[in-house]
């Protein structure tokens, strides 16, 4: 999920256009989600060119595939939960894995997946928690809780909330003790009156990169925010923290996919193929902070000690994976559209 790199510009991948003819390889990924130098080096040994386009809200992402942009890309990075939605509506291949030999160099838990069993359509590229992020310096109390954002008498500063409707929803249902994952109408219609009273008294909402960027800047004390967003933030200002509430929160993985309309998905497995390279992999855990799914790469990795993004057995068993809600999903996007409304 998520997405900020200090220092690392990528604008020059936006932009450049490569010559007419050349082979290239295009991908739609989460803003700031992928290090410079893994790109170069994909492009130099292939002798092609990568052209990046990015984004911030997964729900805006599936809606300009379905507008078109399926046949913009060859590959695209994004959120577990989104998978099957993906599949079903066949914007997706599913993979031939002897095209992806390194496949064999995921964990275990990463290579069968709930959300896509036997990584039918998608092969895990990152995975990372969603919390808190607050700076110590201008919080007016301790920030343990989701009721820092749901409970006005529990309220320690001006905050923001998180563009990503499953991750800003399932926050307001673990505060309520429901599963990030309910559907139930009852829960729901909680949820719907807890979130446009927060939207009321925050700042707004903002993307994951944003968020810290806000964070960092002062403008808000407390955000939602994605765990390797936090992590490079706490090396730009070691005032900024990340808490998992004690309800619990969210555990994912974002995962690599080939459009089903992409003329080069040649060239599209075996940029997979590149990623799951155990040097390659550690070069993005290192580069963007978040937890690798690569066991071999481990060893390379800098933060491998680092709670943040390794969060320990206690933490991560107050973790949830998204689900994919199948016809379920129906039911929050009525509620989401409510609360933007509002």
């Amino acid at each position: 999920m998520r997405r900020w790199l200090a220092l690392l510009v990528l604008i020059p991948l936006l932009v450049a256009c490569p010559k007419q003819g050349a082979s290239e390889l295009r991908i739609y990924n989460w803003s700031d989600y992928m290090p410079e130098d893994v790109i170069r080096g994909f492009e130099q040994r292939e002798k092609v060119k990568i052209v990046l386009d990015t984004y911030d809200d997964p729900e805006a992402m599936v809606s300009k595939l379905e507008a078109g942009g399926d046949s913009e890309y060859d590959l695209i990075i994004v959120s577990d939960y989104l998978i099957g939605q993906l599949a079903r509506k066949g914007t997706i291949l599913e993979l031939d894995k002897s095209k992806i030999p390194n496949f064999a160099n995921l964990g275990p838990e990463f290579a069968d997946p709930a959300y896509d069993p036997q990584s039918k359509h998608s092969v895990v590229y990152q995975w990372g928690t969603t919390g808190l992020a607050y700076r110590e310096d201008l919080v007016k109390g301790p920030v343990d809780s989701w009721a820092v954002l749901f409970d006005p008498a529990r309220s320690v500063g001006p905050f923001l909330l998180l563009t990503e409707m499953r991750e800003q929803m399932g926050a307001a249902l673990r505060y309520l003790g429901e599963s990030v994952n309910s559907t139930d109408p009852a829960a729901l219609e909680k949820v719907k009156k807890l979130l446009i009273d927060a939207k009321q008294r925050s700042r707004g909402f903002a993307g994951g990169t944003d968020a810290v960027q806000q964070l960092l800047g002062g403008n808000a004390a407390v955000v939602v925010a994605y765990s390797g967003d936090v992590f490079r933030a706490m090396e730009e200002n070691p005032k900024v923290r990340y808490v998992i509430p004690k309800e619990g929160g969210t555990r994912w993985t974002d995962s690599l996919a080939i459009l089903s309309k992409s003329p080069r998905t040649e060239l599209a497995y075996k940029f997979i193929n590149y990623l799951l390279e155990p040097e390659v992999a550690a070069k993005v855990s290192n580069g963007i902070g978040y937890g690798t799914p690569v066991p071999a790469a481990l060893p390379m990795i800098e933060a491998k000690d680092n709670p943040v993004i390794y969060p320990p057995a206690e933490i991560q068993a107050k973790l949830e994976f998204l689900a994919d809600l199948g016809e379920g999903l129906d039911a929050f996007n009525a509620v989401w559209a409510e609360v933007k409304a509002r």
